[in-house]
């Protein structure tokens, strides 16, 4: 998510790309994902209002998706808040968003406390409906590493903590984080009646958006954590959702910075991120990265050799990766987005991967366009739209998400599954 990683990504540039990628094999692709047996080859977007709008605005919204041709769109599943007597301060200016807020804390109870009624998770019992109306699947995000709505700072505001990284090792953070994973995931939709567990419009849950040890913040130390405090945190987590959820595909939501080594920070473990390491846990079924040049400063080319080096990391993983977060700034010129989103499909399109774009928007109360916040925003109508929708179109018919047949002879399911190669290889990889 942009605005709250834009400062922090800057303050940790040093120095510029390694060597040029050596060229993905045209031989060996990516496992992939199936749906009903078959190959689901998808490109998406994601959209963080969804979760807190008027419901005219989130199905102007899906149908902007469909009408693109989107399959997919990664959206937010948290908004996080302190007490509502105030006594527990919000990590996010007035802790809800038009008065939607799904967790918050509980001084008599003396721990979160969950809004399940019309002004909270009744707002993702819609989302999830619609999108199933639509055919749309959804990646739902679970916590925030940023401020915004909440996310991880608001839970060590609940206990009185104020280190970052100490939501991922504390027991009182972690405690409520499973509690916070077992009642969305246990949640029975009030508009259909499914509950979230066995609905296959989750595509996947997702542990965080950009989980970092540090988070832009006062809360950020330099001491108490290392390259492993992440990924012992997603190993527990992941088996949790699993355990919760098995029918339904679990993803980390990291950036994707690598720990190989170089000159540009993302190569060098950047707050104590290894993807690598994240992707290989067992219950984690599929890699995620994501992509700002201009935010990161990093310079030409640096996108296309971002993408070789996980599509790498995949296919030495035997698990398929997604770009699930990719964007230019519009102030950079229709060209340069243009021209960057035409090289880092095509090379999507080549390996049999798949991106979601950040982000598309739709109309708003008004039912004029969503305002573009950040810089990063698109519209099924305009320049990005209508190029992002013609790659979607290419994705579905002309993509190769993955080599051979279904990967087990059970019935065809509807829900997602990982389509898996015949043997997995060993990591031991290290970009040149």
């Amino acid at each position: 998510m942009r605005l709250a990683a834009l400062a922090l990504a800057l303050t940790a540039l040093s120095g510029c790309m390694q060597a040029a990628p050596r060229a993905p094999s045209a031989a060996t692709k990516l496992p992939g994902f199936e749906l009903d047996g078959k190959p689901f080859c998808f490109a998406g977007a994601n959209n963080y209002y969804a979760i807190y709008k008027p419901r005219p605005m989130v199905t102007d919204l899906l149908d902007s998706a469909q009408r693109l041709g989107l399959k997919v769109l990664r959206v937010w599943g948290m908004l996080d808040r302190g007490s509502l007597d105030g006594s527990v301060p919000n990590a996010d200016g007035v802790g809800h968003k038009d008065g939607v807020y799904f967790q918050y804390w509980d001084p008599a109870l003396d721990r979160p406390a969950y809004n399940d009624g019309p002004d909270g998770l009744e707002r993702l019992d819609y989302l999830l409906a619609a999108a199933a109306e639509r055919d749309l699947k959804l990646i739902v995000v679970l916590v925030n590493n940023w401020r915004a709505f909440g996310g991880m700072d608001q839970y060590l505001m609940w206990y009185g903590r104020e280190q970052h990284h100490e939501f991922f090792t504390a027991e009182e953070p972690r405690r409520a984080y499973r509690a916070w994973l077992e009642h969305v995931l246990s949640r029975q939709n009030s508009v259909n009646g499914r509950p979230y567990r066995d609905d296959p419009t989750v595509l996947a849950w997702e542990l965080a958006n950009e989980p970092r040890c540090k988070s832009g913040s006062a809360f950020d130390r330099d001491g108490g954590w290392n390259g492993s405090t992440i990924t012992t945190w997603a190993r527990e987590m992941s088996g949790y959702v699993k355990s919760l959820a098995p029918s339904q595909l679990v993803s980390v939501g990291d950036e994707g910075f690598l720990a190989t080594g170089g000159e540009h920070w993302a190569y060098r473990q950047n707050d104590g991120v290894d993807h690598a390491a994240l992707t290989a846990l067992p219950d984690v079924d599929f890699g995620t990265f994501h992509l700002y040049p201009q935010d990161w400063g990093t310079p030409p080319g640096f996108g296309e050799r971002w993408i070789a080096d996980h599509l790498e990391v995949a296919r030495q993983l035997g698990k398929p990766t997604l770009l699930e977060e990719y964007g230019v700034e519009a102030a950079q010129g229709w060209a340069v987005r243009r021209d960057s989103y035409r090289r880092w499909n095509d090379a999507l399109l080549r390996a049999g991967s798949a991106g979601l774009s950040w982000m598309l928007a739709g109309k708003d109360e008004r039912g004029q366009r969503y305002p573009d916040y950040d810089g990063f925003a698109f519209y099924a109508g305009d320049p990005t739209g209508i190029l992002l929708g013609n790659y979607a179109r290419s994705f579905a018919t002309g993509g190769s998400c993955g080599a051979g047949a279904a990967s087990s002879p059970e019935a065809p399911s509807p829900f997602v599954r990982v389509r898996r190669p015949p043997e997995r290889v060993a990591l031991g990889w290290v970009p040149r």
